[in-house]
């Protein structure tokens, strides 16, 4: 696999199984929390094999799909045939468009009047115009108002703050939203400006405990940011990622990762009410 570019799914199946790890005893705090933070910043499988190959996967856990290698390409026999067939695709096209284009303008020129298609609807050239802002998808970005934003969407979709776990990442927010039943239940989901569900309900893998969203403290979370990025000793370091989540009966913790491009980190652990907890800046 080495090379291949880590998805977002690639992503959350490590850090399932770090966590899984942690709660099997596999882990220390400061361990998983490392971990956990490099692997939601790592751009390619190999880092993400790196930071869990030593691990022992707890019974039920699933191992992490790998995307299979990309086909091989064609011989240049193969390309060559290729290019004729393409070639002679092509020629045939373009006579075909000269008759056609003759044929109508003796059919403009006889009538006099516009050229329709055969429903009677002008051409396509007559359509109006469609601005790049009207087919733009929804985006979010990492900053106070759209996060306050992101917390009136998750309670208008589903009627509570409450959450298992928060991840706020430059361009998304994933969340693992409880699933009311005898047995802790969640789903994941994502939010980039609109919804979108990534698994059906499964047993809860990590952080078990319920954090109410509503006591975020957005503003106060920000100006932590900032603190993080000063004071964490991270060259050039810049928000990876903010993890909100409840361990088990401890209190909710608001976890801010900072990282750089040359796999350094460290975070800042604060209350959702924003007061520091500790820090561990990056040790070299």
């Amino acid at each position: 696999m080495r090379g291949f570019r880590a998805r977002d799914a690639d992503r959350d199946a490590s850090v399932e199984l770090i966590e899984a790890a942690y709660v099997d005893g596999q882990l220390n705090p400061a361990d998983r929390d490392l971990r956990v933070g490099r692997a939601l910043a790592a751009e390619t499988l190999d880092e993400l094999q790196s930071l869990t190959r030593d691990l022992q996967r707890p019974q039920g856990q699933v191992q992490p799909v790998m995307p299979s290698r990309p086909p091989s390409r064609l011989s240049s026999g193969s390309r060559r045939v290729g290019g004729v067939l393409v070639g002679l695709v092509v020629f045939v096209a373009l006579v075909v468009a000269g008759v056609t284009g003759i044929v109508a303008l003796f059919f403009f020129a006889s009538s006099g009047g516009e050229v329709a298609t055969s429903t009677g609807v002008p051409s396509a050239s007559a359509a109006p115009e469609v601005s790049v802002e009207e087919v733009e998808a929804p985006t979010f970005e990492m900053t106070a108002r759209q996060v306050r934003g992101f917390l009136r969407a998750y309670e208008e979709q589903f009627g509570t703050l409450e959450a298992h776990q928060a991840g706020f990442y430059p361009t998304r927010v994933g969340v693992m939203v409880p699933v009311r039943g005898s047995r802790p239940r969640m789903e994941r989901w994502s939010w980039t400006g609109e919804w979108r569900q990534d698994t059906e309900a499964s047993r809860v893998i990590g952080p078990d405990g319920i954090v109410d969203l509503g006591t975020l403290d957005v503003g106060r979370m920000f100006a932590n940011i900032d603190t993080a990025r000063r004071t964490l000793d991270v060259e050039r370091g810049t928000l990876t990622h903010v993890l909100v989540n409840r361990w088990f009966d401890d209190r909710a913790e608001v976890n801010i990762y900072i990282g750089n491009q040359f796999d350094e980190s460290g975070y800042l652990s604060t209350t959702p009410s924003g007061d520091v907890v500790r820090a561990y800046p990056y040790d070299g």
